[in-house]
């Protein structure tokens, strides 16, 4: 049971980014003046630029003997908009069988099936057990996220900071690549 504790934990370090969650105020102007139509071109113009702002990191941990994990955010300043990760463990290096690793993943997030903005695998390739993992902020709720799985998800407010999950992933060994 102690192997499986300790390869859960190897996987899942990559998915804590949550950890970097940060109360973010968001603020609305009016004006009693301006036409509905005129809204409506501002929101479209403000989403054009926010598209033209989004950048991608990229992270590698590969540190922890037989587990190679990648994190790759979507940011807009300093909001997270988007999170990908792509884990892959050895169950040789790690003193076990690939059907083993894979159940105990499978077991531990299971609660990932059904939410909205998630999409989540396991699988063996090659011998080797695949996580793969995206998250789309802009349509998954971090409450939701949250209650499926409480001990991921840290932090307070409805932002990931992009700013604190790569304080928290420097800490956790990974290095940013260009």
């Amino acid at each position: 049971m102690n192997k499986y504790f300790k390869t859960t934990l190897l996987l899942a370090l990559p998915l804590v980014f949550l950890l970097g969650c940060s109360k973010q105020s968001s603020t609305t102007s009016s004006s009693s003046s301006t036409p509905e139509t005129t809204e409506v071109k501002t929101s479209e113009s403000s989403t054009t630029e926010k598209k033209s702002e989004l950048k991608t990191a990229t992270f590698v941990n590969d540190s922890q003997p037989g587990v190679v994990s990648t994190l790759t955010y979507t940011v807009d300043g300093d909001n997270v908009v988007k999170q990908t990760a792509h884990n892959v463990a050895d169950p040789e290096v790690l003193n076990n069988t690939a059907d083993a690793v894979k159940s105990v993943l499978e077991e531990t997030y299971k609660g990932y099936k059904g939410l909205k903005g998630v999409t989540f695998s396991i699988e063996v390739k090659d011998g080797k057990v695949v996580q793969d993992l995206e998250i789309d902020l802009s349509v998954a709720s971090i409450d939701e996220l949250r209650k499926a799985l409480p001990e991921e998800y840290s932090g307070v407010g409805k932002n990931v900071s992009f700013k604190a999950s790569k304080k928290m992933l420097t800490d956790l060994g990974y290095t940013e690549k260009n």
